[in-house]
């Protein structure tokens, strides 16, 4: 089969399985996907780059509505705004731009594939584990940053690979512009234009100019990003982003004020409370580089794979930049790193990993075949097929058991909060606190803004601040709030409006403030 027939089978082949796997998912499931269909809602309704929610208080936000754009990057919001723009309003409008983004990786990664092993097979092989992709399958096709950055990052490192070998000035902003449309998936982009960095240096050939087009070909996609931030806060980038550097846990990313997120305070804290967080980060980014990157039975043959093409550019850079993920997930980043972040940034070296496993394989089989004295063509077709077929099984595996077994869990929260949302009388007036406020608002049109980690004194301020009418309370709140949960009646500010069923059987409670 032609390289080009290989490509449009794979192509193919990634719109039934990604199409199929986009049926079963009816909203857009957690709180970062729910968050760029809100804004991308606001796009197409002629508000712009504005959200009518808070869901942290990291640049001490006064009132409603909010600068959009402040901790996630636009590019998901405007990819769901573009399918909207065209299919008209509505989930799957904004749903199908990122289920035709996670089709082309089977073929990319065949691209890849065959330009690392030089063998057809291999490179089929390396497609079927794009299309069949483990963990990532619905993250794939929900308005989520996973599958453009997928493309934009693995295209970026491929662009740096083939500028190593050949420094022309057009290629070296080339890579500029497709590290641009990375950072613009994701902030942590910004660790590929180090590794472009890297890959100038390394070419050893027209370094000035290499850098200084790599760096203007970047700057053509985010300069314009930063100027609309400069203008509408002050600064180029989040104004509260630093505060990120001092959380002593998860749930401080939903601190208020934030103000009390200092060096003082994490100072204070204990030099051994940091180390404890980052030893537990690192061992969990380990666990879900293994388990989610390499589907646990892949990883050894990436490894393998990598270590016999270690000599490629492409699958050094591709180290530098896990390296460098795994430093600023681990030690700057411990709690939001193992929380998910390494898991959408770990999207950019997919294509090259599923590449690298087939070399694995072939690798594994020739050593092998020497000790047992196989005959290899069969011994290919027997083990190549079998890892396929585990690839496909524990996808599935997978899948199920996330929208097949129990609770729909996935869609259960746009349920329960287009109920709330049904109950609030004259609730598109008011301002409601909740878990997941861009989730809130997305399926429910009501404003909203996040309840705060820390007691009902803290919730108490938060509503004095924000002019909140209503709270709900889910079974998922602070700890802070576990004897409000246990007995909604109980606080005299608070009163019991109506219960919800979520769909696990945990009543959510609806609280109207009295004042």
């Amino acid at each position: 089969m032609s390289e080009r027939r290989r490509w449009l089978a794979l192509y193919v082949l990634g719109l039934v399985v990604y199409g199929t796997a986009a049926l079963r998912i009816q909203s857009p499931g957690y709180m970062d996907a729910d968050y760029y269909y809100a804004t991308a809602l606001q796009l197409i309704d002629g508000k712009g780059l504005t959200e009518p929610f808070l869901w942290n208080y990291l640049d001490d936000p006064v009132s409603l509505p909010h600068v959009s754009h402040l901790y996630w990057m636009p590019l998901p919001s405007l990819l769901s705004a573009a399918g909207m723009l065209f299919l008209g309003a509505g989930f799957r409008a904004a749903q199908f731009p990122f289920i035709l983004l996670a089709a082309a990786l089977p073929p990319l990664t065949a691209f890849f594939g065959q330009r690392l092993s030089r063998d057809g097979r291999s490179a089929w092989m390396a497609g079927l584990f794009a299309a069949f992709p483990g963990f990532f399958l619905p993250f794939l096709v929900t308005m989520d940053s996973f599958a453009a950055f997928a493309i934009a990052g693995s295209l970026s490192l491929w662009l740096m690979a083939r500028s190593v070998r050949d420094p022309t000035l057009g290629r070296w902003f080339l890579t500029g512009l497709v590290v641009g449309v990375g950072s613009l998936a994701r902030a942590d982009g910004l660790l590929l234009l180090t590794i472009g960095a890297l890959a100038v240096f390394w070419s050893g050939r027209k370094r000035l100019s290499g850098g200084l087009l790599l760096l203007l070909g970047f700057l053509a996609i985010l300069a314009p990003w930063w100027a609309r931030n400069l203008a509408a806060t002050g600064t180029a980038l989040n104004p509260g982003s630093q505060r990120l550097l001092w959380m002593l846990s998860y749930n401080d990313l939903f601190a208020f004020p934030a103000s009390q997120l200092t060096f003082g305070r994490w100072l204070e804290a204990g030099l051994q409370a940091a180390a404890q967080a980052r030893i537990q980060a690192l061992s969990t980014n380990i666990q879900r580089l293994v388990a989610e990157g390499g589907m646990i039975f892949l990883a050894p043959l990436m490894v393998a794979g990598a270590m016999l093409t270690w000599r490629r550019p492409f699958v050094r850079l591709g180290i530098a930049y896990l390296g460098a993920l795994f430093v600023v997930m681990t030690l700057i980043f411990p709690f939001v790193g193992p929380r998910g972040a390494l898991f959408h940034s770990m999207a950019a070296l997919m294509p090259m990993l599923w590449a690298l496993a087939p070399i694995g394989i072939r690798a594994g089989i020739s050593w092998l075949g020497n000790k047992r004295n196989w005959d290899r063509e069969e011994a290919w077709r027997v083990l190549g097929t079998s890892a396929v077929v585990l690839a496909v099984l524990l996808t599935v595996g997978l899948y199920a058991n996330r929208f097949f077994q129990g609770s729909d869990a996935w869609n259960a929260s746009a349920q329960t909060y287009r109920a709330v949302g049904a109950i609030l009388p004259n609730g598109g007036q008011s301002v409601v606190a909740v878990n997941n406020p861009p989730g809130f608002y997305a399926h429910s049109q009501i404003r909203a803004v996040v309840i705060p980690n820390g007691s009902e004194k803290v919730l108490r301020e938060v509503v004095d601040s924000y002019d909140v009418r209503w709270v709900v309370l889910e079974a998922n709140h602070p700890e802070g709030l576990d004897s409000l949960y246990s007995q909604p009646e109980s606080v005299q500010w608070l009163r019991l409006y109506g219960t919800v069923a979520y769909s696990g059987g945990q009543p959510v409670y609806v609280l109207e403030v009295v004042r």
